[in-house]
């Protein structure tokens, strides 16, 4: 199974992909794309849609697994995620891709086994549950490869995904 996780932002998207059988992972592409603070929201919002688009299509995955809201965030920067997620969504809607929306404390629970994790702890335990070398950069990425990491444990647990 192919699974893209989203570390959702409007200025910096973290995507991460990776595939699982057999009880393993293995990545298949970690990136971060940037918007530009000086565009419109509206072209920015355009530029993400777009950018899933292509990512569902090339990379053709089973779910989609979304970071979801961290409400202790500034309203404006809330509302701003809120929107990223909302044309992530859409996006995965009409690429006929499931979403799955967790959030920080299930993903940190599901990748470190502790709900209140480090940053730096989740992304010593991505490098290890990936087999790699280094921690993904940038940090947005190892962030959506968390996201992906989190969703396969959960369905290989047979615990119900949180699915909206």
């Amino acid at each position: 199974m192919i699974i893209l996780g989203v570390d959702p932002g409007t200025a910096e998207t973290g995507i991460g992909v990776i595939k699982t059988s057999s009880g393993s992972t293995q990545l298949v592409h970690h990136s971060c794309f940037k918007t530009t603070p000086k565009d419109l929201a509206e072209k920015r919002l355009d530029l993400i849609y777009r950018e899933f688009l292509r990512l569902f299509r090339e990379f053709k995955p089973a779910a989609a697994a979304l970071e979801g809201l961290f409400f202790n965030t500034n309203a404006k920067s809330a509302s701003a995620v809120g929107r990223a997620m909302g044309v992530t969504m859409l996006a995965a809607a009409r690429s006929r891709v499931p979403v799955f929306e967790y959030s920080p404390i299930k993903i940190k629970s599901m990748v470190d086994g502790y709900g209140r994790a480090k940053k730096k702890d989740i992304q010593a335990r991505v490098k290890k549950a990936l087999k790699l070398k280094e921690i993904p950069r940038p940090v947005h990425a190892a962030d959506a490869l968390a996201v992906a990491i989190c969703h396969w444990r959960v369905v290989n647990n047979f615990q119900k995904p949180e699915r909206r």
